[in-house]
């Protein structure tokens, strides 16, 4: 509403004649089955059946199935039903009380279990995957490690010094972040110490830290090699050493050996030292890279009492880590780490792969070498859950209920077992809005056995016979209702499957004129050889005379509930007066006059009123009949002969 103070031109802009209703999806399928990997109970939105494969694994072979008795479902369905035009599928995995994850056990060099790698998902997608343990090749990066009180060191070390390095810290008091510059008293390993001119050994990092256990000088002299470790190395005495050990002048980085043992001209002399640092200034963190140690300026170290946090960021050598891989097809995955624990956190917040879970005890140990495949030996082997029972597939319906979907798939399932819970899967959808249709397969082989489906609603078609593929092997109806739901899915609500091609490799079972009619009377949608393999009559369950007996009949009532919606819910909330309702009509006029443009419809009578007690309550009342467009299904050919 425009409020009118200061004195000018005000605008009050009332779109209601600009709502019309929008673009409505018609072929968005839903299929629940069976896989071998995969999250369990989740619809997941594919757009190609290649996603289908790599989202859910590969179809294992009907004819000796992975778990020896129940076949897979869910790809092979996906498949049949995009090779038959279907362009969108949601689909979900159910899975039996038999599913496992595969696992592996990261054990330490005694043997111990420190850590399990669990893949995400069960199935057996998780025994493929290859594990591999080895020594890391480049150093690894702890991120945001918190500290706790007294904040005076890192948990892991030798730390290598490096720009990625950063100390950051949280003043309590204020809530005030800042960050430190990292100075380093730093280990220098292996360098290699040649005399000067005058035969004197100096080393290149000053000043020299005493006291360090790593600390060593090494003569090497062909094969004969003299260390100098521990005790052996002085840092202090003045004069000359003693025999079998070695001074360091701390200052300036000068080697003295016994006279007996200075290094000869063939010699070669290698040091690994520390290197100190003085005190460190204010602004500056001081750390010492063997052990970890932090100094900070005074003044300047976090406070415990006053709530400081700091964090630390820092590389840490490669020597102290090993790298954990994982790889399955084509899928390698790489974690750097110096115990289980810093691994399994890595692995669980990044692996696409598996989880990880670190012991409690041990799980600040290193694991030990090790190559092999999840789910091998004493590890849990992963198991697809092939064998899904109603309960299961109940589970896998109830995800569907609240996905925009138009045709719903139990794949490889059949009328007799699962019939009802199709039906009450669509019976409650229709009551939330969510109105779709039902496909799924008649069981047995005779006519007597298929039309004893027990289905009889305008919302479920009940598809016969199987599929059987050129090497003899062959696949009950319910793969046959995935292939006609992707046709159902690629062509407009308005047209009839009836005579339309499906794309199968062959039919289980051939039937006769006399079958043929036999089918059509138990409303059996039949799939027979005729030029191809085609629909021979499109019809749902509901029976001949029934109002919903043909599918497009079903579809385009559906079609026209969601555009009615679509185009009456802009108006919640507007004023209930003449010009609203007149825009309402005018909107739910659009999209009618479009279903009659696609011919959906022949024609149709629509009245938009409300009396003065319905607007009071808030009501509208939309009063429209609808004439749905109707397919030949027959020609009467009258020939007369002269």
């Amino acid at each position: 509403m425009t409020e009118t103070i200061i004195p000018g031109t005000y605008i009050d802009v009332r779109a209601e004649g600009l709502i019309s209703a929008g673009r409505i999806a018609t072929g968005v399928l839903g299929i629940v089955g069976t896989a071998s990997n995969g999250p369990v109970g989740q619809a997941v939105t594919l757009a190609l059946p290649s996603q289908a494969r790599t989202a859910f694994g590969l179809a294992d072979d009907p004819r000796n199935p992975t778990d020896g008795a129940n076949p897979l479902t869910l790809v092979r369905a996906v498949e049949l039903a995009y090779a038959n035009g279907a362009s969108t599928v949601v689909a979900v995995r159910v899975a039996g009380a038999s599913k496992s994850s595969a696992s592996f056990a990261l054990r330490n060099d005694a043997g111990q279990q420190i850590a399990v790698l669990t893949a995400r998902t069960p199935g057996s997608w998780g025994n493929a995957v290859q594990v591999s343990v080895e020594d890391a090749e480049e150093d690894c990066l702890v991120e945001r490690e918190s500290l706790e009180a007294p904040f005076d060191e890192v948990r892991y070390t030798p730390v290598v010094p490096s720009p990625r390095n950063r100390v950051r810290i949280v003043r309590g008091a204020t809530g005030q972040a800042g960050g430190f510059d990292l100075v380093y008293r730093r280990l220098q390993s292996e360098e290699q110490v040649r005399p000067n001119a005058a035969g004197r050994y100096f080393l290149t990092g000053r000043p020299v830290e005493p006291g360090v256990p790593a600390a060593r000088i090494s003569v090497r002299d062909g094969a004969e090699t003299v260390d100098y470790t521990g005790d052996a190395i002085d840092y202090d005495s003045p004069g000359a050493p003693a025999a079998g050990t070695v001074r360091i002048d701390p200052a300036s980085g000068e080697l003295v050996f016994a006279a007996a043992e200075v290094p000869g001209p063939s010699a070669q002399v290698v040091a690994t030292y520390a290197v100190g640092h003085a005190d460190p200034t204010p602004g500056q963190v001081l750390l010492t890279t063997w052990n970890g140690q932090l100094d900070f300026a005074p003044g300047e170290a976090p406070s415990q009492a006053a709530g400081d946090t700091l964090e630390v960021t820092y590389l840490l050598d490669r020597d102290s880590c090993v790298r954990l891989s994982l790889a399955n097809a084509g899928t390698t995955e790489t974690f750097v780490g110096p115990d289980a624990a810093f691994l399994a956190a890595r692995v669980d917040a990044a692996s696409q792969l598996v989880t990880a879970q670190a012991d409690a005890l041990l799980g600040g140990q290193r694991p030990a070498h090790d190559q092999g495949a999840m789910g091998r030996g004493s590890n849990a082997h992963g198991a697809d859950g092939a064998d899904a029972d109603r309960d299961d597939y109940a589970a896998g319906l109830e995800a569907l209920e609240n996905q925009l979907v138009n045709i719903v798939v139990l794949a490889g399932q059949h009328a007799t077992t699962h019939g009802d819970l199709l039906l009450g899967h669509l019976a409650l959808t229709a009551n939330s809005e969510h109105e779709r249709i039902g496909v799924i397969g008649a069981a047995g082989q005779s006519v007597e056995q298929l039309n004893a489906h027990g289905m009889a609603d305008g919302r479920v078609v009940v598809v016969a016979p199987g599929i059987r593929y050129p090497d003899g092997s062959s696949l009950p109806a319910g793969y046959t209702a995935a292939a006609v739901a992707g046709l159902v899915a690629s062509v407009s609500p308005q047209t009839s499957l009836t005579n339309k091609p499906l794309n199968i490799p062959d039919v289980a079972q051939d039937f006769n004129r006399g079958q043929q009619g036999q089918l059509i009377g138990g409303n059996v949608l039949t799939v027979v050889r005729k030029g191809g393999f085609r629909v021979l009559r499109g019809i749902t369950s509901e029976g001949e005379g029934m109002p919903y007996a043909a599918i497009p009949t079903r579809r385009i009532v559906d079609y026209a509930r969601y555009g009615v919606r679509s185009a009456a819910d802009p108006y919640i909330g507007r004023l209930n007066n003449v010009r609203v309702r007149d825009a309402l009509k005018s909107s739910l006029d659009g999209f009618l006059t479009r279903m009659v443009e696609e011919e959906a419809l022949t024609g149709y009578e629509l009245d938009v009123f409300a009396d003065r007690a319905q607007e009071i309550r808030g009501e509208v009342s939309v009063v429209m009949t609808l004439q749905p467009t109707f397919s030949i299904e027959f020609v009467l050919v009258t020939m007369y002969l002269r």
